[in-house]
């Protein structure tokens, strides 16, 4: 049976919602609704609401321990969560045309915060580099000449970061990049 026929039952959205809404469970939950990203664009559009109200459960959590932005760091320990829930979001970005309309403003609600350009390093770390997804060091909508110039500096640290943890065999994890910016001085 697959996760989109499981869904239809009240009784495991509800247990998936009640895992969301603890760290405990949080990651086991966020890989679940994750696995709907095999599903057609039509059981998509049918099950769109219930996977946008899970996610906003995700969000409710995620806000309550830690925050959700990308503007702010995390600790070591919440860096898990925080990437699982942005991974959650950039695949609801991904697939956003197979989800119904009628929501499109609770999407663009949960997806203001990744669909932004703006990188704001703290204490030399950049927080969308900590979650180690190349998808967030992409910058999508150049702003204006001025402040290009200082975004692409942030996002080219971090992608030549990135690249040189690939070539080295090392993984792009959260202490890779702590360690290796630690002493760069803060800069916006």
């Amino acid at each position: 049976m697959s996760n989109i026929r499981k869904l239809d039952r009240r009784a495991v959205f509800k247990s998936l919602a009640k895992r969301l809404s603890t760290l405990d469970n949080f990651l086991y939950a966020t890989d679940e609704i994750m696995g709907f990203d095999h599903s057609k664009d039509c059981e998509l559009q049918y099950y769109g609401e219930k996977i946008i109200a899970l996610t906003e459960v995700a969000r409710q959590t995620l806000r309550e321990k830690m925050g959700v932005s990308l503007l702010m760091i995390c600790p070591e320990e919440h860096v898990p969560y925080k990437a699982a829930y942005c991974k959650l979001l950039i695949w609801i970005r991904r697939r956003r045309s197979a989800f119904p309309t009628h929501i499109d403003d609770r999407i663009n609600s949960l997806l203001d915060n990744i669909n932004h350009n703006m990188v704001v390093r703290t204490r030399g770390i950049d927080p969308r580099a900590q979650l180690g997804i190349e998808e967030l060091l992409i910058v999508k909508k150049p702003r204006a000449a001025c402040d290009n110039s200082v975004e692409t500096a942030a996002v080219s640290s971090t992608r030549e970061l990135y690249t040189s943890c690939s070539e080295t065999g090392a993984s792009f994890s959260s202490k890779a990049v702590c360690s290796r910016i630690l002493y760069e001085s803060p800069t916006l």
